[in-house]
């Protein structure tokens, strides 16, 4: 059985759809705070070390079940990394700072599987279709959930926000955070047949 170590209900989802058996356990990691600790890493750098912080703080109980973790940044074409929202007003900015442009979403994943790490870096490209305040608030309005205005991104590209992007140039699953293309390739990489 996989252990899955995120929150993330979109996380979830697609695990859930792929599949495999598994089950969530989870351990705090002060995010802010590892980043705010290395602030020369990039985007790139830090989602990785994250998804690695968070399987190894999982993997000391699980060494005979794959760990799997995940972190996702979005990053405006300014370099800008935009960060979980914590209220619907910041969700409503967030988004509007996305409106015409097109980002990138970083997912960095780590599977700790008997004493192996093997991370990974899958980098998407969205260009959003421009859009006003107005917009955003109506597409809120439909979605009510807070885990679905908790994203990097501000919205989900799979909720009715799917209807603002122009196009996705990279991994769909990996801009929703969890690209399980590579995670199941990694799986097999790491011996990890299913028992």
């Amino acid at each position: 059985m996989i252990i899955l170590a995120s929150k993330s209900q979109l996380r979830k989802l697609i695990i859930e759809a792929s599949g495999l058996p598994y089950k969530v356990v989870t351990k705090e990691v002060d995010e802010r705070s590892i980043e705010d600790a290395n602030p020369t890493k990039t985007a790139e750098e830090i989602v990785e070390m994250l998804a690695r912080t968070k399987a190894n703080a999982v993997a000391n109980n699980f060494v005979n079940n794959p760990v799997i973790a995940a972190d996702t940044f979005a990053v405006l074409p300014d370099g800008t990394r935009l960060h979980k929202a914590k209220s619907l007003e910041e969700s409503i900015k967030l988004s509007l700072r996305q409106s015409g442009k097109t980002i990138t979403v970083n997912t960095g994943t780590a599977i700790a599987y008997k004493d192996k790490l093997m991370t990974s870096l899958t980098t998407t490209k969205i260009t959003y279709l421009p859009f006003d305040e107005q917009t955003i608030r109506y597409l809120f309005q439909l979605n009510q959930s807070a885990q679905r205005r908790n994203a990097a991104l501000g919205f989900f590209i799979d909720a009715p926000g799917f209807t603002l992007v122009e196009r996705i140039d990279g991994s769909y699953l990996g801009a929703m955070g969890l690209p399980m293309e590579k995670v199941r390739q990694q799986l097999v990489e790491l011996g990890y047949n299913g028992d």
